[in-house]
């Protein structure tokens, strides 16, 4: 393809192809692997000297985003060129099922592209994960993909390494403080429909159980409240339960849910619907509401937010947000690629869209 010259730029010659060819290459139009011509071509199209095309393609060459294969050609350089080697995936706790629904989407996407994935989990330990985290950058790894902990001492290690230059991404939260490749779900889109359905549903007295101590979470809770709203109803601040005292994510916070959910069915003026953080908590609601002799989906509707494989299971199944948990691993190893690319690129966040899968557990009224 032609790449027109710029007689009146200041820069050399061989400087602007290069800065051309560069932003062709990052802007996609030229694909990992696709010719771009031989320098006798590339000399010929641009009306330039071969010896410029070489100063250029050499500039190219040692920031490896483009390859000569002699008697052929240059090439851009090939995904597994560019992203061979090791990838690393340090996870949490790989017992939890959307993080090894995670870990799954990275290492297919990863495959694509010819790349080693090694699977770390820290089994629980915040420690270790922390430790896993300062390591990375005096390891072999070209890369990383972090699952987050939504803990301020997990938020503190990235942003150490942020500023090492070692190139990652976060995966399920963003960072407010400082600028961090990172994909996450629609979150807030979620809560936005959960508020809806709710009101759909003809619900006018809604509460909410989560931990707030999350970005993730705040979001729900933010585009819940916008839902209800839209439908001209207010979230009360006696029915937000902030379960921050118990977000220990490597803890039991079974007793402060239970505690949760025990005030809003004493409340006098108590909800007709709960909507939940994530799945897990709703389960642990079930559990309440059962030992109270009330039952889900007939006496007080419950939603959550994952869609968790166990939700069908529950009695009556679980109404919930899926957050496309495999398809943001896969996003996660392509942006992570165009990291190791393109390391002085601004870090990029990417919102995948959700989608509301409604069961029985929330009723008409």
């Amino acid at each position: 393809m032609p790449f027109t010259s710029d007689k009146s730029s200041s820069s050399p010659i061989y400087a602007a192809l290069a800065d051309r060819l560069r932003e062709t290459i990052k802007s996609g139009n030229l694909n990992p692997g696709e010719l771009i011509g031989s320098e006798h071509e590339i000399s010929r199209r641009e009306n330039i000297s071969r010896m410029t095309v070489r100063k250029a393609s050499d500039l190219l060459i040692q920031e490896g985003l483009i390859e000569r294969r002699p008697g052929k050609g240059l090439y851009v350089s090939g995904a597994g060129t560019l992203t061979s080697g090791i990838i690393q995936i340090v996870a949490g706790n790989l017992m939890w099922e959307t993080s090894m629904q995670m870990a799954r989407g990275v290492q297919q996407a990863a495959g694509e592209n010819g790349s080693h994935v090694q699977l770390y989990d820290a089994h629980s330990d915040i420690d270790l994960d922390l430790q896993l985290i300062e390591q990375l950058p005096a390891g072999k790894a070209k890369g990383a993909i972090i699952i987050s902990l939504h803990n301020p001492q997990f938020s503190a290690a990235i942003c150490r390494l942020a500023t090492s230059g070692f190139p990652f991404v976060l995966l399920d939260q963003r960072m407010r403080d400082i600028e961090v490749s990172a994909i996450t779900a629609d979150n807030y889109g979620g809560g936005l429909l959960m508020g809806q359905h709710f009101i759909a549903k003809g619900h006018r007295k809604a509460a909410f159980i989560g931990d707030l101590i999350a970005v993730t979470v705040q979001e729900r809770l933010s585009g819940f409240r916008d839902g209800l709203a839209d439908g001209g109803v207010a979230l009360k601040r006696t029915m937000v339960h902030d379960l921050t005292a118990a977000s220990d994510h490597f803890g039991d916070w079974s007793t402060c849910i239970h505690d949760a959910t025990r005030l809003l069915m004493n409340h006098p003026d108590r909800p007709t619907a709960i909507f939940c953080s994530c799945d897990a908590i709703a389960r642990e609601v079930y559990k309440t509401l059962n030992s109270l002799g009330l039952h889900v989906g007939t006496d007080i509707s419950v939603a959550g937010f994952d869609d968790d494989p166990l939700d069908s299971y529950l009695t009556p199944a679980l109404t919930t947000i899926r957050q496309p948990f495999t398809a943001m691993g896969e996003a996660a190893m392509k942006l992570l690629r165009e990291r190791i690319m393109f390391p002085t690129n601004p870090a990029e966040f990417r919102a995948l869209p959700v989608t509301l899968v409604e069961r029985d557990s929330v009723r008409q009224l």
